[in-house]
């Protein structure tokens, strides 16, 4: 009963492997998948927030829009990174469904994160911000601030070393005579 590289148990596990790393391969259409969906997602939208930025104040639309979906896309990566990444390796064209979904969000045709504002969740954050805000607030605002922190705090102000300094030379150059 000695293991031999041609023996059943050898080619099993030499069978296990080659389906673990071809079981791992991403189903895509893309060239450079993971790249490309990086760029769609974080890339092309920092671009347009800049562009919109640049040369005017933003409106309500676009602080909707921005604050909207860097949210989604922060909210995105947890989810995917903690419970959908099995779904990256094993559900054919996953990244380019999670591709065009984040064109949707940040396209400037579309503005698909200040419909989603808009359309859905801003009743929903309404609800929950008449019910809850001033408790917020309150709690806040009775919160007692630490002495060190308030203008004019004695531990804020710097303190002159210079006749400790001036001291301890005076002391080592008295040793050294």
């Amino acid at each position: 009963g000695s293991w031999t590289p041609t023996s059943p148990g050898a080619r099993m596990v030499r069978d296990t492997e080659l389906e673990t790393q071809v079981g791992a391969m991403v189903l895509s259409l893309l060239p450079f998948p993971q790249t490309v969906v990086a760029l769609v997602q974080v890339g092309f939208p920092l671009n347009q927030l800049l562009q919109a930025r640049s040369g005017r104040t933003l409106s309500n639309l676009d602080y909707a829009q921005w604050t909207m979906y860097w949210i989604i896309c922060a909210l995105w990566m947890l989810v995917e990174t903690n419970y959908l990444w099995l779904l990256v390796d094993y559900l054919p064209l996953f990244l380019e469904m999670k591709m065009c979904f984040f064109l949707w969000l940040a396209h400037p045709d579309y503005k698909g994160a200040a419909y989603l504002w808009y359309g859905h969740i801003q009743k929903a954050h309404k609800v929950l911000d008449d019910n809850h805000y001033a408790k917020i607030i309150g709690a806040i605002e009775k919160a007692k601030m630490p002495d060190s922190v308030k203008a004019g705090g004695e531990a804020m102000k710097g303190s002159d070393k210079s006749e400790e300094i001036a001291k301890m030379l005076h002391e080592e150059a008295s040793k050294a005579d």
